[in-house]
């Protein structure tokens, strides 16, 4: 990790209207800058950036925060990567921590292989383009594609010599060694001599990209139709590359899907390539593949919706239907597109303009539990058997769907259209939960999660050579299912009742952030000396007094970080919440700082022009006003336990409750008429 005060350096450098241009065409308006916003579609422009406050916001869509969080959002990067990204930016040098040398091992390794593959790209960029064999061959296979030059730059196509060892040759002259082309999988030991042989000689390539854009694999399709050469191999699996856990084209479609909401996926490289040329951007590829836990949670990261296009290949689709119910399980929207008899998604886009494909889209694409029904009651017909089997594989799709609204509208409609007892399928329904709670219970929890992020044994790829299973690469960032288990935290304190004392919480933190080593009032001590009080010692101080402890998960965190800090001077709370790299902390602390506080008639007539009076005054009125939500509470609470309290313990209640009385008059007379709002 980079050290915080690298970070705020960072913070404190890079400006972030230079950042933000570089994605978004902004012009001045005021003292701020304004475009279009780059996380939806919209037509007249509510992103404002601030370069005052170093902050940009969506005023629409809600998107914003600093500048490493635009490009956290905005690039998908972890809080670290868009450091780096600022830091190499700014020519501001940084160091992480000390690597064990175990894991310096790991990584030197994991470098080493992505240099190697990055050198193999450009050699067979270089192929295609700038020799007489590549542009007769490899280029013009691209060209009888309807490939054009940009998009072969862009997804960085490129031709491997027919030559068996040529690009072993070229990389082991380059001082590239044996044993990363092995590795990578470029390169296999022929059996009987052990002599380098080129994986790909001989084959177009499309490489693959991992998200944040460094090519893992490669994929090569033969130029002739030899029936005993496979039509595509691939690179095998490694500690780089994992082919359940990587999407064909999600690197150039990223922005796309979350511009549009939306993620269409095909099967094959040339289906993205030439969806894309279309103007459809927001495609990727399972490559061939059957569709992972890993590859699916890759999208959900993105978008909630999914359309998938199927040719008329009906075994081909059925094949496929399991996929489609890890989907619904995850909890994402599906629609399916079928294409016309004969097409594909790479024959179809063909000529076709992206207006013209999205009003196919628009008029074909189906919901997939409706799809579903049709295609098998196709081949059900009035044979019971089939239609018994047809019941059974529809509710085990709607079983694993988690809204349980969602779930009762596709068993109606579903019973409908089968002509079958509503009561039956919620029967089926009602037992394949059962038994899928049951399983869950039963698997034991490491077992669980190996299975959930590797989603299928690693496979030898189609190659010339068998190769062994590498190691799969380390599980994906924890960040993402940290942030949902959050979300998921705070809607369950909401539907308790909690959502007025989160709200004075937020308020409560929006002072912290602003204002925390800001002094608001001096008092003398117990030796006669004069002490100030910040407003951050007042929070911390008034609730540890109290013996309260905030509810919200991320506001409580502020209070935490807050106390830890509570002797330093001059503390500049709002530059450390800023950057902190808890991510949640500094894009909360962000968001806070993008609101003001708007004050009643009265409070305002009466505001003292001192800031430390002003701050002192604002600053117990919240706080009051958090412990009158906090009384109010825990009154309702006693009030209930009163009722329902047996005779042994009715006393003590009653005392409890007249001094909660007692403390709701004293907190009423500080607050008085005057209401603080956000």
């Amino acid at each position: 990790m980079i050290d915080q005060l690298t970070i705020e350096k960072i913070l404190d450098t890079a400006n972030i209207v230079d950042v933000v241009s570089e994605f978004v065409t902004l012009r001045k308006r005021g003292v701020n800058y304004v475009g279009l916003c780059p996380f939806h579609n919209e037509k007249t422009p509510s992103f404002y950036v601030s370069p005052s406050k170093g902050i940009c916001k969506c005023f629409s869509c809600g998107k914003g925060g600093n500048v490493i969080h635009f490009l956290m959002e905005h690039e998908q990067m972890s809080y670290w990567d868009a450091a780096k990204w600022l830091a190499r930016k700014y020519g501001i040098p940084y160091s992480e921590r000390e690597l064990t040398e175990s894991e310096k091992a790991i990584q030197n390794e994991r470098e080493s292989m992505f240099i190697t593959n990055q050198f193999a790209l450009d050699f067979f960029k270089d192929t295609l383009l700038n020799t007489p064999k590549g542009r007769a061959v490899g280029l013009a296979y691209f060209r009888k594609r309807g490939f054009r030059d940009d998009i072969l730059e862009k997804f960085h196509l490129g031709y491997c010599p027919d030559e068996p060892d040529a690009l072993a040759r070229a990389a082991l002259a380059k001082g590239y060694t044996r044993e990363n082309l092995i590795k990578t999988g470029l390169c296999y030991e022929r059996e009987n001599d052990g002599q380098l042989r080129d994986r790909f000689h001989g084959r177009v390539i499309f490489p693959v990209h991992s998200l944040s854009g460094k090519v893992v694999a490669f994929g090569g399709r033969i130029m002739n139709s030899d029936a005993k050469v496979a039509k595509y191999v691939n690179s095998p699996e490694s500690i780089i590359y994992s082919k359940s856990r990587e999407l064909y084209g999600l690197w150039q479609a990223k922005q796309a899907i979350v511009r549009k909401d939306r993620c269409f996926l095909v099967e094959g490289y040339a289906d993205v390539i030439s969806m894309f040329q279309s103007g459809v951007e927001n495609v990727v590829a399972s490559s061939g593949t059957s569709l992972t836990p890993g590859q699916i949670r890759l999208i959900h990261r993105f978008t909630n919706n999914i359309t998938v296009l199927y040719d008329g290949d009906k075994a081909g689709i059925k094949a496929s239907l399991r996929g489609i119910d890890m989907l619904l399980a995850e909890g994402m929207n599906i629609k399916v597109l079928l294409l016309p008899d004969g097409e594909d998604p790479d024959s179809f886009a063909q000529g076709r303009s992206a207006t013209d494909f999205q009003k196919y889209i628009d008029t074909h694409q189906v919901d997939f539990i409706r799809f579903k029904v049709n295609l098998l009651m196709e081949d059900a017909q009035d044979d019971p058997y089939s239609r018994s089997e047809l019941i059974k594989s529809i509710t085990q799709s709607i079983s694993v769907i988690q809204d349980p609204i969602v779930r009762s509208v596709y068993i109606t409609e579903c019973s409908q259209i089968m002509k079958i007892d509503e009561r039956l399928l919620i029967t089926d329904v009602n037992r394949r939960q059962r038994e899928q709670l049951q399983a869950a219970a039963q698997q034991p929890v490491r077992s669980a999660q190996s299975a959930d992020e590797n989603g299928e044994k690693p496979q030898q790829a189609e190659s010339e050579s068998g190769n062994p299973d590498a190691p799969a690469e380390p599980a994906p960032d924890p960040e993402i299912s940290a942030e949902e288990r959050l979300r998921q935290d705070i809607r369950a304190l909401k539907r308790e009742g909690l959502g007025p004392m989160m709200d004075k919480e937020r308020m409560l933190s929006q002072l912290i952030v602003r204002y925390g080593g800001r002094v608001m009032c001096t008092i003398q001590n117990e030796e006669g000396l004069e002490q100030n009080i910040t407003v951050g010692q007042f929070i911390v101080g008034s609730l540890q007094n109290d013996g309260l402890e905030f509810r919200h998960p991320v506001y409580k965190r502020f209070v935490e970080i807050m106390a830890d800090h509570l002797e330093e001077k001059d503390f500049n709370a709002e530059k450390f919440f800023m950057s902190h790299p808890e991510t949640f902390v500094s894009l909360t602390a962000a968001s806070l700082m993008e609101e003001r506080y708007q004050l009643s008639k009265l409070f305002k007539d009466n505001m003292p022009t001192d800031d430390e009076a002003h701050l002192l005054k604002l600053t117990r009125h919240i706080m009051a006003d958090y412990q009158m939500e906090v009384v109010r509470l825990e009154i309702r609470k006693t009030e209930k336990e009163i009722q329902e309290a047996s005779s042994d313990a009715l006393a003590s209640l009653q005392t409890k409750y007249q001094q909660l009385l007692l403390a709701r008059t004293e907190l009423s007379r500080i607050l008085g008429d005057r209401v603080i709002t956000l």
